[in-house]
């Protein structure tokens, strides 16, 4: 894979206390709005000098990772991942790194401030080229085994955009299809990711050792107190093998 590329609780201000005299309150208001006046050219200032604003937890991924969808990121074995592939997975794992950093507080600065040397824009954007690393070696690999014709970014929203339409022709014509009516490309990817795995695990399987006898160690070593008959568990097993095996060859595989 190659790369292209303090805060403090704010106090309540005091304001005139009751009773205050009518010219009182007017000089009062007079300062408080020059306050504000001179805070706010100051954002611009920093703004204009094309500083980065503080920005909160809430703040969207496409502008904490500072990346165009058409930006190429990395490339993986020869084909480009997009922004949009890392944008999208973005999304995914945004959530977990909020959550990973959340005692620091959401405020404005959340993405920039450090812990332990690393900020949370960091982490999103590692987690986040490595999700899409993933599903790209996820697509060459269906594409070897005839899966899969396109593995790029224009590839992924032509399917979308073809599954999409079929099932609005489906709905005009009254025939039910399971699931939503329609996809959004994060929902599709995830669904995609699933019928890949599945279809790639299969093949997988062939190169693992499924015999008998690795099947009976493995439930000699993991069964618990009162667990039904290994005959009872034998598929299960084999099931467990081979989402193993294969979940661990396409990470070897995004790793390379």
């Amino acid at each position: 894979m190659t790369s292209t590329q303090a805060t403090g609780r704010p106090r309540r201000a005091s304001g005139p206390r009751p009773g205050f005299p009518a010219r009182g309150r007017v000089l009062w208001a007079a300062f408080v709005l020059a306050g504000v006046l001179v805070l706010g050219i100051a954002v611009s200032g920093r703004q204009a000098g094309g500083e980065v604003p503080a920005r909160s937890a809430s703040a969207g991924v496409a502008e904490v990772l500072g990346m165009r969808p058409g930006d190429t990121v990395v490339t993986f074995e020869g084909e480009p991942v997009s922004g949009a592939e890392v944008l999208r997975a973005a999304e995914t794992v945004r959530a977990e790194v909020i959550s990973e950093f959340a005692a620091q507080g959401l405020g404005p600065g959340f993405w920039d401030r450090p812990r332990d040397g690393v900020t949370p824009a960091r982490r999103l954007r590692e987690r986040a080229v490595r999700a899409a690393v993933l599903d790209k070696a996820r697509r060459i690999w269906a594409r070897e085994a005839g899966l899969l014709a396109d593995v790029s970014e224009q590839g992924f929203q032509r399917e979308l955009a073809a599954e999409n339409a079929r099932r609005a022709q489906a709905a005009r014509s009254g025939r039910p299809i399971p699931g939503v009516p329609s996809y959004d490309q994060y929902t599709y990817a995830q669904v995609r990711a699933a019928e890949l795995d599945s279809a790639l695990g299969k093949l997988h399987a062939a190169t693992l050792d499924l015999s008998e006898r690795r099947l009976r160690d493995r439930y000699a070593r993991t069964a618990a107190p009162g667990a039904p008959p290994f005959d009872q568990v034998r598929d299960t097993i084999r099931r467990q093998l081979v989402i193993e095996g294969y979940e661990r060859a396409l990470q070897a595989r995004a790793a390379s």
